[in-house]
């Protein structure tokens, strides 16, 4: 008798998952991209160190150096406790300062071409702890 045998199992067709419903989340950022050097977005992930509903559901967020949209990077840098006053020379400097930061955030949803989608309406300081990403030494990863 074999001491492993490979059935053949009828596999489920897997669902994609229900769209973030709207409201406030506790999220973390927990990594950014860039495009090029005015142009990147970056990764919130609803925070599951707390108790809350979607822990570990993402969105993203599109992010430029637009002088129209200033008034958002500077409500997102807020929101991350980075200081008002504060300057930065580059782009993807702002991203990594954000990055790793908690922060809370209103969702709504958008329609466009039929799909509904995502967006993040609202960026605000947390006051909750910071988020961190705790691994147990004795976890095999």
């Amino acid at each position: 008798m074999p001491l492993i045998r490979i059935k053949d199992v009828e596999t489920k067709k897997s669902t994609k998952p229900e769209i973030l419903p709207e409201g406030s989340y506790e999220v973390y950022v927990s990594e950014y991209t860039l495009d090029n050097e005015e142009k990147g977005s970056f990764t919130l992930i609803v925070r599951d160190d707390i108790e809350q509903k979607y822990a570990r559901r993402r969105m993203w967020v599109n992010l430029n150096t637009n002088p129209n949209i200033a008034w958002k990077l500077s409500t997102i840098a807020r929101a991350a406790g980075i200081p008002s006053g504060t300057d930065f020379d580059k782009f993807e400097d702002y991203m990594k300062a954000v990055t790793g930061k908690s922060m809370k955030v209103t969702v709504a949803h958008r329609e466009y071409n039929g799909k509904t989608y995502v967006d993040v309406k609202g960026f605000y300081p947390t006051r909750e702890k910071p988020y961190t990403d705790i691994v147990d030494e004795d976890m095999i990863i």
